[in-house]
């Protein structure tokens, strides 16, 4: 069964920053992988790479966000 969009951001505000760190290096190395593959024509899910650009927005809100409260509680 796929994870919802509900569950995906629960196990994303669930981690801390450094963990957040890591999964943005992860999946921008991946986005540069799906853009490799775009300029060779062997991408077949297009789709893929603005999903991938969102997800990787979404985790740096969710670590600026992290940052922020971090700054505010002391």
């Amino acid at each position: 069964m796929a994870k919802t969009e509900k569950n995906i951001l629960q196990d994303l505000r669930s981690k801390d920053i450094p963990a957040l760190d890591k999964d943005i290096a992860t999946a921008a190395k991946k986005l540069g992988e799906l853009r490799s593959q775009l300029a060779v024509g062997k991408l077949t899910n297009h789709a893929a790479i603005n999903k991938l650009r969102k997800d990787i927005a979404r985790m740096q809100t969710l670590k600026g966000e992290k940052i922020i409260l971090k700054e505010i509680q002391g």
